[in-house]
This record gives structure tokens, C-alpha cells and sequence, in this order.
């Protein structure tokens, strides 16, 4: 392990060829000395580093027959790439398209220069920066933008409107819309996932829409189909220490589909008898644009009491009882769009309990009030997810659970349509979440394991480890410290299932020199 050390550091250093060649010969060396010596679990270690390092010691000896020209070309792309990436995350885009443009030009220079997997290696490099460098000059201002009016837009509009959620809903549907002409590569198919989830919480198809004061929107774009699982996908939680690394397979956090209010005509009066009639009786009358077909009562004036069927010029439809042309008790109203609802109405609002058929293909069936879902209910999506808990105005609000298609499951808290509290997330793959959520994201306090036999303990922000956690292999090795973006960052100890112990600091999952190896005592 010292000698794997020493090698890993001059690694990180980026120390040249002919410096980490005896360091990895050391290692190898020396693990090859661990296999003849060992027995059990300790051999099985030292195979495992072993194999390992001859890799590593094969890829240096490729890049030392490609010649130093082929190597120089390739640490200066990667320090172009490196400043380029580091403009990109501070936002100033003029200066990273331009980096990732002198990278691209480097990698060519490294093609030409290198040959075997040194000279692919260099050629998918070039590629990648081409298209780094496009998004940071169009796709990235576009990308900030569509991001900042959507977040805006969450988190402010469970007090606005229908009308205005629904107008703030297609400014930033049609955001991203530009925003995905704009970009390539991966960053074109976030973009339009974005733009496809919000056209699934709205429930109603897109209309290119423009904030106010901004230039009319371009034309309608196709955007590119989203990968098979429902919904948005959202970052892995990536945790690893020493020789394994584990990924958190997190299945994407659909945000469910809902129709707007549920909106119904109200029935016109009917024509005004010659003789009020106390009795019901068969009626087929028209009134303006609406006609009235069953067993009604003609009271005073123009009210109507009874049972039957009320029929729109605009093909709406509803058969239940009238009090007083109000609805009251059980009723069916069917839209012209194929929507429709069966269930309680109250002074003539739905209201109480039923089910809605939206023309989507969504089904839902519980409390409804005013119209729309709201208590204890059952949603059934067109996609063939599921969710069954409590609803407010329209949406998941409170305690339910959420089946995917795919078989991941969440159980747990809701906020405006969103899993945020603290719940437990199954997913597809056999791992398991219980903890803190926000946003539909493990985030605070939480504990992952993994089919692995693997576990890690502690802290997430945006669903990846950061803060203080401790990860456990299956093997029974295990990290107790500081993460940061998914990997041991800082202050920790590694303790091998030996009982060897190494206490210092850590670097993006590896040791530095600020550290000492404790051999467990026999």
C-alpha cells in the first residue's frame, strides 16, 4: 500500500511518464510479493490491487512508445479543457468558448501526434470539446435563463391563478424549447426533458409563448425524445472510497401530470312554461344553445328540478339530477375533449367523491373539491405510474406513495408536487434511500444501500453525498469522513476490514500526502 501510494501521489501530480514507470514497477512488485505471501481475504486484496496496477503500469508503457510529442499534446489539452471547464463553471461564457475552442485544436494536434488508444483517446476529446465549446457560446445563457424563470415559476406559483400558472408554465415550456435548438450533446436532451416535464404537469399541449416584453418566440421545434424512464432525470449520488466505487442508480422523480380546474358549464335556464307544471314529466326542450332531455320538473319562472341528461352546442354534456338548475348529488359530466367526471356535486360545483377520466389517459378517483383533487385519492397515469396518498388543489400534497412504471417506489412527504420531507425511495435497481428529500432529491440526512451489499450513512445535498458520511463495503472496509460532490473530500479515515487504518486527508477520492497508515497490532 506505501508503494501503491507513492505512485497514486506522483499520479495526481501529474508527474512525467518516466517518473511513475518505477513507481508503478515498485507496486506491482511488491503486490506480486502479497499474492505468493498471502492467504484468504488478504490475497484476494492484493490480486485484486495487483491487476490493478498492471493496467495502469501498461498504460503508461503505450504512452511512452507514442513519444513525447504524443504527451505533451495531451497534458496541454487537458489543461486547456481544465481552464475551460473552470470558465464554464463561473459562468463566463465568452471566455470558456474560446478555451474549449484552443483545447479543441490541441486534441486535433494530439491525433495527429499520438497513435494506438493514445490517438482515440485524443479524437473523442476533440469531439467533446467541439461541443463544449458550441454550448458555452449558444447554449449555455439560454440554458441559465430557461432555468432561472423555471425555478422562479415553482416556487411561486401555487399562489397565482390558473390562467397566469398556466401562461408562466408555457413561457418556460417554450424557454427550454429554444433553448435545446441552441445546445448539442447531452445538454440538448436535458433541455428538452425539461421542456417535456413541464407539458406533463400542465396537462394541456404547448403554444409558443413569450414573457412579457421579450421578442415574439421562434418557430416550433421538435425536441428530442426522452430516454424511457418517466419524468426528469436527476443526478446519480455518487459515493466512493479506496479501490470500489458505488453509484446511486437514482431513477428519475416524475412530477405527476395534473389537468387544470375542472371546469363545467353551467346549465341555462330553461324556456318559460305558459302554466307551471308540479309534476315531472318527459321533457325534450331547447333553451338558447342548451337542451334539456328527462324527467323535469318546470317550477316558477325559468327553474327546472329533475333528473336526466343537459346537452351544449359545444358538446358538453351532463346527466344527473338538477335542484333549482343547480346540480346536486351524483352526476356525470363528459367534455367535448373526451375529459370526464362521475361523482358528488355541491351547489353546482363538483365536489365530495368521484373520478375524473382526463383526456390525456390520466384516472383519477377520491375527494374532490371545487372541481379539483384534493384530500385522499388515487391517480393512475397514462404512462402506467401510480400514485395513491393526499392531493391539494390538484397536485401531490402530504403523505402518499408513487410507483413507477419501472418498479421504483417512493413512500413518503409532498410538497407542491414534489417528494421533499422524509421518505423512502426503492428503486428499480434494488437500491434503497431512507431519509431526508427536497425537490425530489435526497437532500440532509440520509442512509443508501446499495444491491452491492454496500451502505453509506450521512450527509446528501442535491442527491449526492456531501458533508460528513461514512461508507461501508460489503467486504467490510469502510470510510468515515468528509465528502464533497460525491467523493471522500477532506478530513477522514480508512479502515480496512483488516483493521489497518489510514487517517488524514483526502483529496477527490484520493489519500494526499497529509496522512499516516496505522497497522493494526498483532
Amino acid at each position: 500500500m506505501s508503494a501503491d501510494l507513492r505512485a497514486a501521489t506522483a499520479q495526481s501530480q501529474n508527474k512525467d511518464l518516466d517518473t511513475l514507470a518505477p513507481l508503478f514497477d515498485e507496486a506491482v512488485t511488491q503486490w506480486t510479493t502479497a499474492t505468493l505471501s498471502c492467504d484468504g481475504r488478504a490475497r484476494e486484496r492484493a490480486e485484486r490491487n495487483l491487476i490493478d496496477n498492471r493496467k495502469q503500469r501498461a498504460g503508461i508503457s503505450e504512452r511512452q512508445a507514442a513519444g513525447s510529442q504524443c504527451e505533451m499534446s495531451h497534458k496541454d489539452g487537458g489543461a486547456l479543457q481544465e481552464l475551460a471547464r473552470t470558465a464554464f463553471g463561473e459562468r463566463r461564457w465568452p471566455d470558456a468558448a474560446l478555451l474549449y475552442a484552443k483545447a479543441e485544436t490541441m486534441w486535433d494536434l494530439a491525433a495527429e501526434h499520438c497513435t494506438g488508444a493514445q490517438k482515440e483517446i485524443a479524437a473523442k476529446r476533440r469531439e467533446q470539446s467541439e461541443i463544449d465549446g458550441h454550448n458555452a457560446e449558444f447554449c449555455a445563457p439560454g440554458f441559465d435563463k430557461a432555468r432561472e424563470v423555471t425555478q422562479k415559476f415553482r416556487n411561486g406559483s401555487a399562489g397565482l391563478p390558473l390562467a397566469d400558472r398556466q401562461q408562466q408554465s408555457q413561457i418556460a415550456e417554450t424557454l427550454w424549447r429554444e433553448t435545446a435548438r441552441q445546445c448539442r450533446g447531452n445538454a440538448m436532451e436535458l433541455a428538452g426533458n425539461n421542456a417535456q416535464a413541464l407539458a406533463r404537469e400542465r396537462g394541456t399541449s404547448w403554444v409558443a409563448t413569450a414573457a412579457p416584453g421579450a421578442p415574439p418566440p421562434m418557430a416550433a421545434v421538435p425536441i428530442p425524445a426522452a430516454k424511457p424512464a418517466a419524468g426528469t432525470a436527476i443526478a446519480a449520488a455518487k459515493v466512493a472510497a479506496g479501490a470500489a466505487t458505488s453509484a446511486v442508480a437514482a431513477a428519475p422523480l416524475l412530477t405527476p401530470a395534473i389537468k387544470p380546474t375542472l371546469r363545467v358549464a353551467t346549465p341555462a335556464p330553461a324556456p318559460t312554461p305558459e302554466v307551471a307544471s308540479t309534476a315531472a314529466k318527459e321533457l325534450d326542450v331547447r333553451s338558447g344553445d342548451t337542451r334539456y332531455k328527462g324527467q323535469f320538473v318546470r317550477e316558477e319562472g325559468q327553474v327546472v328540478s329533475g333528473t336526466g341528461r343537459v346537452e351544449w352546442a359545444n358538446g358538453d354534456v351532463y346527466e344527473g339530477p338538477l335542484i333549482r338548475n343547480v346540480r346536486n348529488g351524483r352526476g356525470d359530466f363528459t367534455w367535448a375533449s373526451g375529459q370526464r367526471y362521475i361523482g358528488d356535486w355541491v351547489n353546482d360545483k363538483a365536489t365530495g367523491k368521484g373520478s375524473l377520466r382526463f383526456a390525456n389517459g390520466n384516472q383519477y378517483e377520491g375527494a374532490i373539491l371545487d372541481g379539483q383533487p384534493q384530500g385522499e385519492g388515487q391517480m393512475v397515469y397514462a404512462s402506467g405510474d401510480q400514485y395513491k396518498g393526499q392531493m391539494l388543489q390538484g397536485v401531490p400534497h402530504g403523505k402518499g406513495s408513487y410507483i413507477w412504471l419501472n418498479g421504483q417506489r417512493y413512500e413518503g412527504e409532498w410538497v407542491s408536487d414534489k417528494p421533499q420531507g422524509q421518505g423512502v425511495l426503492r428503486f428499480a435497481n434494488g437500491n434503497r434511500y431512507e431519509g431526508a428529500l427536497q425537490a425530489g432529491l435526497p437532500h440532509g440526512k440520509g442512509r443508501m444501500g446499495f444491491t452491492s451489499g454496500d451502505q453509506y450513512d450521512g450527509q446528501f445535498e442535491r442527491g449526492i453525498a456531501d458533508g460528513i458520511g461514512t461508507y461501508i463495503w460489503k467486504s467490510g472496509d469502510r470510510f468515515e469522513g468528509a465528502w464533497r460532490a460525491g467523493k471522500m473530500h477532506g478530513q477522514g479515515n480508512f479502515i480496512w476490514a483488516s483493521g489497518d487504518r489510514w487517517e488524514g486527508e483526502f483529496k477527490d477520492d484520493e489519500r494526499t500526502e497529509e496522512g499516516t497508515l496505522y497497522r493494526k497490532e498483532k
